[in-house]
């Protein structure tokens, strides 16, 4: 075409074989992105799906635990209404059996295998929805404020309620409330109403009630922070 002098109809020639190429490439490019979208999209509302369906049972757990919370709580309330009692009125309850609900073991385990893979994995800004996002970052705010609430109140029972009891009760008759076979009537027949005579007692209880009341307090909150993520997760609704 140069020899015959026919530069201009080359150039031409070129220029749309170069056009052509960079369509070809822009609309690799925009189809990839469509993909990589239609991709991220459909993992949103996987992660989405997974996070309704684990806060769904997050309530149930919550729920349970909350109810054996208040069991215990209510337990230590009439304990501490029992200080200052006379006999007679002191051995009309159940003692050991009060004893034992009060002390009674409590542990919550919520499904949140989905959040930590989210949060590790830095997958976090896969969720577009603002709302969804802020909520998971007050779940881990608030997580960490209720496992020191708890953690508090475990330590408090272990390490001063307990010791100070050791002397004054019997662990075996108050673990007939439940099926242990080490259970059972103690031989040495402690007497209970000493103990209710003292306000030390009282002023452990009153502080374990306390512990108690901050944990469920905190629950509480968890509660209606769970209802938001379940309405915020919500199928079509994102």
């Amino acid at each position: 075409m140069l020899s015959e002098g026919k530069t201009g109809k080359y150039f031409k020639y070129a220029f749309g074989e170069i056009i052509l190429v960079m369509i070809g490439i822009l609309l690799a490019l925009q189809v990839n992105n469509w993909n990589n979208n239609r991709i991220e999209q459909n993992e949103e509302k996987e992660v989405i799906a997974k996070l309704h369906t684990d806060f769904k049972e997050n309530k149930k757990v919550l729920k349970d635990y909350l109810i054996e919370v208040n069991d215990q709580m209510n337990a230590q309330i009439t304990l501490m209404n029992l200080v200052g009692a006379s006999k007679e009125d002191l051995y009309k309850h159940n003692l050991d059996s009060i004893f034992y609900v009060s002390f009674g073991s409590s542990e919550m385990a919520f499904a949140d295998n989905t959040i930590k893979n989210i949060m590790q994995s830095g997958k976090l800004n896969i969720l577009k929805n603002e709302i969804i996002t802020e909520l998971l970052y007050k779940w881990n705010a608030l997580s960490e404020i209720r496992k020191m609430r708890i953690t508090k109140l475990d330590n408090w029972a272990n390490d001063k309620l307990i010791p100070y009891l050791i002397d004054k009760m019997s662990f075996k008759q108050m673990d007939m409330e439940s099926d242990y076979p080490w259970a059972g009537h103690s031989k040495v027949k402690p007497d209970y109403y000493p103990l209710f005579q003292e306000v030390a007692f009282e002023n452990y209880l009153d502080n374990n009630i306390w512990y108690y009341q901050q944990v469920k307090e905190r629950c509480l909150e968890t509660d209606k922070l769970i209802d938001e993520i379940i309405k915020a997760t919500k199928p079509n609704t994102n």
